[in-house]
């Protein structure tokens, strides 16, 4: 009788061993809630809709053990983002160098966003109709210069220009002009009241492409150094709360990188389907094999663009280094 009990007692301990590891495994295998990345217009943001369409995210997420989704969301305007993020509709949001370095100052003592991979270190360059301009000193008080925004990526590299020149950062203030990409393109070839332009890709290729506009200087070579222009930021609860799929995310950037770099063709149809462009699938094609060298996870320019914007008064304090406005595994790297 004895026996019987014994054995009976072992096989229901066996089966309650196999319910317990039946559950473990659903839950692990269980589908978490997925993950939302905002991001704007532009080739700055290709890595991540290659990432998207090409399967990466759903990749390295899978090597994490990790069974979710990543949700790619359009949204015009580094506000509407900044918003987004703060509030929580979205776990991860892209923005330009200076807005990301503003708002990581901002939210320090509260929800902490801080960069988690920088996206490309893309170049500007100072593009003007006027044939008797040859060098920035050649820019009289009647000349306006287009941009973005005076306090965005653009803004701030004339300014920085400016300094280089003139010894004086607001040389340029009264003159610059903000408009959207697509309004400065237009009223630089159209040739009125705007006389120069500052122009990332592929606006800047719109620009090399017309007999009438010149190109001064590529500001990496003005300045001597590259400067990340787009990246990818969050906050520290989406660290804190899902540290595996925030390392999966940048893994997934990495294999696009390495994608663009390798396929750029592919890599352009991939684009042009995302959204409208002037350029078509060959003109963007030579344009990403120009810029192979700009892509990276690895911030650059943070440095540089953080003093200054302190001696602009646009920060309120120094930056210590850069690690400081950057979530591991970026900020264990070799950024600048």
């Amino acid at each position: 009788m004895q026996q019987k009990l014994r054995r009976r007692a072992a096989l229901a301990a066996i089966a309650a061993l196999s319910i317990f590891t039946v559950s473990a495994t659903v839950s692990r295998g269980a589908e978490e809630k997925p993950i939302s990345i905002a991001i704007q217009y532009g080739y700055a943001y290709l890595p991540v809709v290659v990432a998207d369409q090409k399967g990466f995210f759903s990749k390295q997420l899978a090597a994490k053990g990790i069974n979710t989704t990543v949700e790619i969301k359009k949204i015009s305007g580094a506000p509407a983002i900044n918003d987004a993020l703060i509030s929580g509709t979205i776990d991860i949001g892209a923005y330009g160098l200076p807005g990301m370095l503003i708002a990581a100052e901002k939210t320090k003592s509260s929800i902490k966003i801080r960069g988690l991979a920088a996206l490309v270190a893309g170049d500007n360059g100072f593009y003007t109709n006027k044939p008797e301009i040859k060098d920035l000193k050649d820019l009289g008080s009647s000349d306006r210069i287009a941009v973005t925004s005076t306090t965005g990526q653009q803004g701030l590299l004339v300014r920085m220009a400016a300094k280089k020149a003139f010894g004086d950062a607001r040389h340029f203030d009264t003159m610059m002009v903000q408009l959207p990409h697509p309004d400065a393109t237009s009223a630089l070839l159209a040739g009125g009241t705007i006389s120069a332009y500052v122009a990332p890709h592929p606006y800047s290729d719109v620009m090399e492409a017309d007999s009438k506009i010149h190109k001064l200087f590529n500001f990496s070579d003005y300045l001597g150094q590259q400067v990340t222009s787009g990246l990818l930021a969050t906050t520290g609860k989406f660290i804190d709360d899902r540290k595996d799929a925030s390392l999966a995310i940048v893994a997934a950037i990495e294999e696009a990188d390495g994608f663009i770099r390798d396929n750029p063709k592919e890599a352009a149809e991939i684009f042009l389907a995302s959204e409208k462009s002037s350029l078509n699938a060959e003109q963007i094609q030579k344009m990403l094999e120009s810029v192979k060298g700009e892509w990276g996870v690895q911030p650059k320019g943070v440095m540089s663009f953080a003093d200054f914007m302190t001696e602009a008064g646009l920060l309120k304090s120094k930056l210590s280094k850069w690690q400081d406005v950057f979530f591991e595994p970026v900020a264990a790297g070799q950024g600048t």
